[in-house]
């Protein structure tokens, strides 16, 4: 067939259908990437049009988009990710999920600007892509093995130049926060691994040999060096983020009170000196290691030399996690947090869920609404050999880890007895490592996530707690409704580019606009106020999307302990949460109705009047 020269795409969709081991290729529409770019946008498009309203997350009827963008497996710095959206499993709306590493380069390369899988296998199966070659091969033997055994199986049979995505046990099995791994890296919230598991689809193996066209190249390749200058100059990119990695802001937000501790009941961990990120690169550190196309080395690979857990190691572990499986659990034994870590990424398991989780249930134990003869071991926080065996229950639906596994909106509904005062969710997905009483724009960042809360839809805390020069006051309401605003349509942009956030760290929204307009040549694209406008688009119809599945104003909010339980020591010492003041801000800012709804005249504004 022939495929439309778009400039920064590949140009084609494949369509999948499990169902009947089916597919077709087709042209990418030129009106799908002028109105949604890549990516995100992709998905947003895809699934509104394509997927039923009120359909079950893990039926057949369900339908994942595994989407590249213009900058993706370019010369562009960080270009190596890739995006896949859904319906979650775990909240029930809209979910996009990303993965940094190789895969979406090699997918682009393979000639596709996006996957559309639908229906389910009768039998597990490998999805395997090699150019314009597809086919559906047999994944029985796979079925039940970890997550690295797997690839390397994968490995041995398609080759070493082959990428892969693929889920572990917990996927199979449908754990509600189940991830997908590619690499050392995953796309880890929401669920999307139990949406693939679901479908019987173990893998995902992609081998591509194209390139990708670009319309001006002098013009790209000058926007290429400047990006790599700008990163390496700026004290993060170019200076924390490659020594320390993602846990280059550990310091700061325990300094800020930011860092959640024992659930989030305080913002003071005592054990700090014990646990930080320069233990982390003294003692564990032991090499960089970067995604494709990326200066910046963010990632690190970690080793225990001694103690109980010695020999065990991760890549990792992300900042997110050393959270997640440390003081939110009010553990600082670094080596547990690397061998949790690995664990997760065996079983194919979100880190941040299952932490959460975990320390959830961890205070549930301390206040007796569960017993040691329901858990089957003390649980009290602290406690990193209970983190552990807890992963392994999750992942394997073992005792109260069958429970667990279904998130911590679930449990708490089960549990009852006031533990949704402090279940500690929005919309179905638990929080990420930053308490929003030390940065208010973060409370308002959660509450309005379109897919629960998150901080890679707007992470307010470069304005709240690190700007050096213009710092906003965290504790203020001011201005915050136009920062989120701001950043989740720009977020929005990058996720549909499809790059890594972290550019926002080094280059300037001018700077993006120009290396998309270079590779690209759309001429509608000339201002980043156009940009911009894309980025509005995809977000109004995400929320379009999760709004068709129940939700309005009254899930725009955030866990009870956060709006009424004041912290008692440390730096956010009695602050409770202004959220009600920011949301109308908010939705005044955005031009939604008083109940979150997008206005007829925002809709018609952005071409969505239509999807109303």
């Amino acid at each position: 067939m022939t495929t439309p020269k778009y400039f920064g795409y590949a140009g084609k969709i494949l369509t999948v259908d499990l169902s009947s081991s089916e597919y077709r290729i087709e042209n990418t529409p030129f009106d799908l990437i002028v109105n949604f770019m890549g990516g995100k946008g992709f998905g947003a498009k895809i699934l509104y049009d394509g997927l039923k309203p009120g359909c079950d997350p893990l039926s057949e009827d369900n339908i994942m988009v595994v989407a590249t963008g213009p900058l993706t497996g370019t010369l562009m710095p960080a270009s190596g990710h890739i995006t896949l959206s859904t319906k979650s499993p775990l909240t029930d709306i809209w979910l996009d999920s990303h993965c940094a590493g190789f895969f979406g380069p090699e997918l682009k390369m393979a000639g596709y600007d996006a996957i559309i899988i639908k229906g389910k296998a009768k039998k597990p199966t490998v999805l395997v892509i090699k150019d314009d070659k597809i086919s559906f091969e047999d994944g029985k033997r796979l079925w039940g093995k970890l997550v690295f055994e797997s690839q390397e199986l994968l490995r041995q049979k398609y080759g070493e130049n082959c990428q892969f995505m693929c889920i572990g046990p917990a996927g199979e099995r449908k754990a509600r926060f189940a991830n997908i791994v590619s690499g050392g890296r995953g796309f880890g919230r929401g669920g999307s691994g139990a949406v693939m598991g679901s479908k019987k689809l173990k893998a995902i193996v992609v081998k591509g040999t194209g390139s990708i066209n670009i319309f001006d190249l002098d013009g790209f390749l000058r926007m290429c060096k400047e990006a790599y200058n700008e990163l390496a100059v700026s004290p993060d990119t170019g200076g924390g983020r490659p020594k320390y990695g993602t846990n280059s802001i550990y310091s700061f937000m325990i300094e800020a009170g930011a860092h959640p501790v024992k659930n989030f009941q305080t913002g003071v961990f005592k054990e700090v000196k014990e646990c930080n990120e320069d233990v982390l690169d003294k003692k564990y550190y032991k090499r960089h290691i970067a995604c494709f196309s990326c200066p910046i080395n963010c990632s690190k690979a970690s080793r225990v030399d001694d103690g109980k857990y010695k020999g065990k190691f991760t890549e990792g572990p992300e900042y997110e996690n050393m959270w997640s499986l440390g003081a939110q659990c009010g553990n600082s034994n670094i080596g547990s947090i690397i061998y949790g870590e690995h664990l997760c990424d065996e079983y194919g398991l979100d880190a941040i869920s299952a932490g959460n989780v975990i320390g959830f249930t961890m205070e549930c134990f301390e206040k007796g609404i569960l017993l040691e003869k329901q858990i089957g071991f003390r649980a009290n926080f602290g406690n990193d050999d209970a983190i552990i065996r807890f992963i392994e229950m999750m992942a394997k639906g073992e005792g109260i880890g069958e429970l667990m596994s279904q998130g911590v909106r679930q449990m708490s509904k089960e549990l009852g007895k006031g533990t949704e005062k402090f279940a500690m969710h929005v919309k179905g997905m638990e929080l990420p490592a930053y308490d929003p009483r030390g940065a208010f724009g973060m409370g308002l960042a959660y509450a309005t996530s379109d897919r629960g809360a998150c901080h890679l839809r707007a992470w307010t805390l470069g304005a709240e707690v690190l700007d050096v020069q213009e710092r906003m006051d965290p504790f203020a309401t001011e201005f915050k409704a136009e920062l989120v605003k701001n950043q989740q349509d720009f977020f929005a942009v990058i996720q549909s580019a499809v790059v890594c956030l972290f550019l926002n760290f080094g280059l300037t929204q001018r700077q993006i606009t120009r290396c998309i307009q270079s590779l690209t040549g759309i001429k509608e694209w000339k201002t980043t106020e156009d940009i911009l406008k894309i980025g509005e688009r995809i977000y109004n119809l995400t929320r379009l999307f999760s709004m068709r599945e129940g939700i309005s104003r009254k899930d725009d909010i955030l866990p009870e302990r956060l709006l009424k339980e004041p912290v008692k020591e440390g730096p956010t010492k009695g602050v409770v949460v202004d959220l009600d003041t920011m949301l109308e801000e908010y939705y005044l800012v955005r031009h939604w109705d008083k109940e979150g709804r997008p206005t007829k005249d925002k809709l018609a504004e952005l071409g969505l009047d239509k999807w109303e």
